[in-house]
């Protein structure tokens, strides 16, 4: 007796429904992460907001573009050189900052008018500011992902280390 051909067509019913299922379990997966993602990303992100009633003068702005410049820069050293957050988890306590940082960001260019035409230097000083703080964050997922690790081995070594060299107390 001779075992059936899985290929037969008495199995084409029970290969379509597989099929079937796997594509609508797939579509499925692919949306749920697609609009979880979108969600993350919306919340991390505040919106433009519409321009503010009473505009700032022109010094005011710039003041305002250099205290934020300012701030990005002392949290990125504070995140590169703080030694209580695991190396790892700088990507998590930068996203923090960062949607902290644009909220103070989208209300600074609401209060500047950056739509009119005698702004349009100031429109640059904003979207440069925008710019470098989305490499700041690319620098932040980066060094997490790829030499979060390593530096914390590192520091786990420095500490066994540092264990086996100290005098034992009798």
């Amino acid at each position: 007796m001779s075992v059936p051909d899985p290929r037969s067509s008495q199995y084409r019913p029970f290969r379509a429904a597989t099929y079937g299922t796997y594509l609508v379990l797939v579509t499925a997966f692919c949306l749920w992460l697609i609009v979880n993602v979108s969600r993350s990303v919306a919340a991390m992100t505040p919106e433009h907001l519409p321009a503010a009633g009473e505009v700032l003068s022109y010094a005011e702005c710039l003041q305002g573009a250099q205290r934020l410049w300012t701030e990005l820069e002392s949290e990125r050293e504070k995140l590169v050189r703080a030694s209580e957050i695991a190396p790892r988890d700088v990507d998590q306590q930068w996203m923090r900052v960062r949607t902290g940082w644009l909220e103070k960001l989208r209300m600074q260019e609401s209060q500047c008018a950056l739509g009119s035409r005698d702004r349009s230097e100031l429109r640059t000083v904003f979207r440069r500011l925008d710019e470098v703080q989305d490499l700041y964050t690319i620098h932040a997922v980066q060094y997490a992902g790829e030499v979060g690790g390593a530096v914390d081995a590192l520091q786990s070594a420095f500490a066994a280390a540092r264990l086996k060299s100290s005098p034992r107390s009798p």
